[in-house]
C-alpha cells in the first residue's frame, strides 16, 4: 500500500515536470524507479536507478517529495554519481561535496532550501559554528595556515537567515578535496576521530550515496540529454549557473581518463624498485618483486597566449580540476605560459581562473615552460602541456621527459602530432 501511494505521488511530480521541467524529466526516463524498504532517505541515485523509501515518500507532502527529487536530478544533470572518483573515494564526503555544489550553483537564497535541508550543508553549518567558537579550530599545527584561513572564509553563518555562506565558489571536485582534508586530516569530529572511514559513518548511516560509481556510458548519455536540450531550449527552470555547469560537463568530450590512465603507466613505470618483501612474478622469491610508488608528483603547464581562446582555456580548467580530483597524483602544479612564464613559481588552483585575469597573451614560445620542468625535473614524475600547438618546436634535452600534449581542437592535433610524437617520451591527444 505505502509502495503505491509513493509511486503514485511520483508519478504526479514526474508527470508535471514533462510539461514543465523538459530536461529533468529526459533525465528522469534515463533512470529506473525503484523502491527500498528501510532507506533512510526520500530519494538516492546512481548505477542508472532512482531508488526511493516507499515509507518515507508516502508521508512527505507533494511539495517537500518533489524538492528532494529534484536535488537527486540535480546531481544527475550534474554527473556526481558517475564522474570520476578519487583513489579510496570516500563516499560520505562526495555526498558533502555534492550538495555543497548544489547549493553553491543554486545559491543560498533558493525557494529550494526553504523546503528541505540537504546533510551535507547541516554539516557544514555545524563546521562553521565549531570554527568560530574555537581558538585552533584545526588544532594547532594548522594555525595560520591556508587551510584554516580556507575555512574560516568559506565557512559562514548569516545571523539574518541562517543560510551557509561561502566565499570562494568551487566545483565538486575541489570541494571533496577541501573537505576530505577537514574530515581526515584535522579531526573534525573531534581530537580523536580516528579514520576516515568511521567519521564517514558518524556522519552519515543512510548510504545516501552508496550506489554512485564512475561509468562513462551513464556520463556519455546524460551528456546527450543536456546538448539536446540547449539545441531545443528545453531548460525549463534551470538556468544560470547551474545551466552553465550542466553545460560546461557536456561540452568537453575529451577522455581524459584514458590519456591520463596511459601517462600516469609511464610515471609509475619510472618510480619503480625491486624488493625481496614481494615475490617475482615469474620466479616467485627466488627473485626480487617491483614495488610501485602510486603517488606521482605533477607540472601543468597552460598556453596563454593570444591564440587561445575562452572556451579552449575552459576546457583545459576543466580537464585540469578534474585531474586534482584523482588521488593517483601527490602533487600539482601550474604554469602559464605565453612568450615566457607568467608568474615566478607554480600557483595551485583553488578557485576558478579566468583567462582575462592573466596578464600577458601575447604569442607562444614553448620552451620556458619546457625549461622550467628540465630545471626542476627532480620534483616532478611528469609534464602535461595543454596548447593549441601554435609556435615554434622546442628544444627538449632529455628524451626521457614524459611530456603529455593536450591540444584543444581535432584539427590542432593533426598540425602538431607530428613533431610531438617523433621525440621521445613524448605523447599527444586532444580535446573533441
Amino acid at each position: 500500500m505505502e509502495t503505491k501511494k509513493a509511486e503514485k505521488k511520483i508519478k504526479a511530480i514526474t508527470s508535471a515536470w514533462f510539461f514543465d521541467e523538459p530536461l529533468l524529466f529526459s533525465l528522469y526516463c534515463t533512470h529506473t524507479l525503484v523502491p527500498v524498504e528501510n532507506l533512510g532517505v526520500p530519494f538516492r541515485c546512481g548505477k542508472m536507478r532512482i531508488e526511493y523509501s516507499p515509507v518515507m515518500v508516502e508521508h512527505l507532502n507533494e511539495d517537500i517529495a518533489s524538492a528532494y527529487l529534484t536535488v537527486e536530478m540535480y546531481r544527475i544533470l550534474l554527473q556526481h554519481p558517475y564522474s570520476r572518483q578519487p583513489h579510496n573515494a570516500q563516499k560520505g564526503i562526495m555526498l558533502i561535496a555534492s550538495d555543497m555544489a548544489i547549493y553553491q550553483l543554486l545559491g543560498n537564497n533558493h525557494p529550494l532550501w526553504k523546503k528541505i535541508t540537504l546533510s551535507g550543508i547541516e554539516y557544514l553549518k555545524n563546521q562553521a559554528v565549531r570554527f568560530h567558537s574555537l581558538t585552533h579550530p584545526l588544532g594547532l599545527k594548522w594555525t595560520g595556515s591556508e587551510e584554516e584561513k580556507f575555512f574560516q572564509r568559506n565557512l559562514l553563518i548569516d545571523h539574518k537567515t541562517g543560510a551557509l555562506v561561502s566565499v570562494d565558489n568551487l566545483s565538486f571536485e575541489q570541494w571533496y578535496k577541501w573537505i576530505h582534508f577537514l574530515v581526515t586530516a584535522t579531526g573534525s569530529f573531534g581530537e580523536n576521530a580516528g579514520s576516515s572511514e568511521n567519521a564517514e559513518n558518524s556522519m552519515f548511516n543512510s548510504n545516501a550515496a552508496e550506489l554512485w560509481e564512475e561509468n562513462h556510458e551513464a556520463q556519455q548519455e546524460l551528456q546527450e540529454q543536456v546538448q539536446k536540450a540547449d539545441a531545443e531550449q528545453g531548460w525549463g527552470g534551470i538556468g544560470g549557473n547551474l545551466q552553465r555547469s550542466a553545460l560546461e560537463e557536456a561540452s568537453v568530450r575529451f577522455d581524459y581518463r584514458k590519456a591520463l590512465a596511459q601517462f600516469r603507466a609511464s610515471i609509475v613505470a619510472s618510480s619503480r624498485s625491486l624488493t625481496r618483501m614481494r615475490p617475482n612474478r615469474r620466479y616467485g622469491f627466488k627473485a626480487m618483486g617491483s614495488r610501485y610508488d602510486r603517488k606521482a608528483n605533477l607540472l601543468i603547464a597552460v598556453d596563454v597566449s593570444g591564440s587561445i581562446t575562452d572556451e579552449s582555456f575552459n576546457n583545459f580548467y576543466h580537464i585540469i580540476k578534474n585531474i586534482f580530483f584523482l588521488k593517483i597524483i601527490e602533487k600539482i602544479d601550474v604554469i602559464f605560459f605565453d612568450v615566457n612564464l607568467k608568474y615566478t613559481k607554480p600557483v595551485t588552483i583553488n578557485k576558478k581562473v579566468e583567462l582575462k585575469d592573466i596578464k600577458g597573451r601575447g604569442g607562444t614560445n614553448f620552451q620556458p615552460a619546457i625549461d622550467f620542468y628540465f630545471q626542476h625535473k627532480n620534483e616532478y614524475n611528469g609534464l602535461i602541456m595543454f596548447t593549441d600547438g601554435e609556435g615554434q618546436i622546442p628544444v627538449i634535452p632529455d628524451q626521457k621527459s614524459n611530456i603529455l600534449w593536450i591540444l584543444d581542437s581535432r584539427l590542432a592535433y593533426e598540425k602538431a602530432k607530428g613533431w610531438i610524437n617523433t621525440i621521445s617520451g613524448n605523447k599527444s591527444t586532444y580535446i573533441n
